[in-house]
């Protein structure tokens, strides 16, 4: 199967109406006081920062998801999603827009209070321009994703002419092929990344140690076998040895010196074979 028929491209973009915003005029008293001159500049809060926390939250769980369930692709924010973990990638953005949705309308709910809050928290500092209309709130708040094609040369079909056309299908070709070993490399190095904590931290016999050092394995190996976009048997039979050697539970880790040590010993010789 080719990388179009094993994967997609996937983006995702969140707006967040951040409530803050540069009061130019109080910069400008500051910097004369001080006799400066683009010296910084004075963001005051719009709102109180507990309207915002639970939208700020949620966008960073909804990100970590994101990078957990994709691999880099390039840099205009698209990333390639394997189509194995669609379905789990799709089932967990639906949920989160429709949490996205909920906090908007909470907030939209409370935010005439905040403003009139803000006639007293800052004083000569509040400016009612600065306050979007409670309805236009809704659109600066938004979690979407935007799916598209892995490019395929055989896909291009614009008059060009032969010789140009075959020129561009060759390097949309390579392009391809370059940022697909690229993805394969990244799956490697998140294998590298939790296996070296794990030997990292568990060698050193009396090393304090989080249970996240064992649960980050058993989240990755949830995912690999997706994220093995290629088939690769290596990255499958790395996903059977955390499972089999590294994956044990914490607290038997921590008082069982000789589990410890295995552990340890499983950890070193899984990084030896990651290329």
């Amino acid at each position: 199967m080719s990388i179009q028929e094993r994967a997609m491209l996937v983006q995702l973009n969140i707006k967040q109406w951040p409530g803050k915003k540069q009061d130019k005029k109080v910069t400008a008293e500051v910097e004369t006081a001080h006799g400066a001159h683009n010296a910084g500049r004075f963001n005051k809060d719009l709102v109180s920062k507990s309207l915002l926390t639970p939208h700020t939250k949620l966008t960073g769980e909804v990100r970590q998801k994101h990078y957990e369930l994709t691999l880099a692709w390039n840099d205009n924010g698209q990333r390639l999603l394997p189509s194995k973990l669609f379905m789990d990638y799709t089932a967990f953005m639906r949920n989160a827009k429709a949490q996205y949705t909920k906090l908007t309308s909470e907030l939209v709910a409370n935010y005439p209070a905040e403003v009139q809050c803000a006639r007293q928290r800052l004083g000569t500092m509040y400016e009612p321009d600065d306050y979007p209309d409670a309805n236009e709130m809704y659109a600066r708040f938004d979690l979407a994703v935007e799916f598209a094609p892995v490019p395929a040369a055989n896909d291009f079909r614009v008059d060009v002419g032969n010789e140009a056309a075959e020129e561009i299908r060759t390097s949309i070709t390579n392009t391809v092929h370059t940022k697909q070993e690229a993805a394969v490399k990244a799956t490697f190095a998140r294998v590298r990344d939790v296996v070296s904590k794990i030997y990292e931290r568990l060698s050193i016999p009396d090393a304090i140690f989080k249970d996240t050092l064992i649960t980050n394995a058993e989240d990755l190996c949830v995912v690999l076998n997706g994220l093995n976009i290629t088939d690769d048997p290596l990255i499958t039979q790395l996903e059977k040895d955390i499972r089999g050697q590294l994956i044990e539970p914490p607290d038997a880790i921590r008082r069982n010196p000789a589990l410890r040590g295995r552990v340890a010993f499983a950890a070193q010789e899984i990084l030896g074979r990651i290329p």
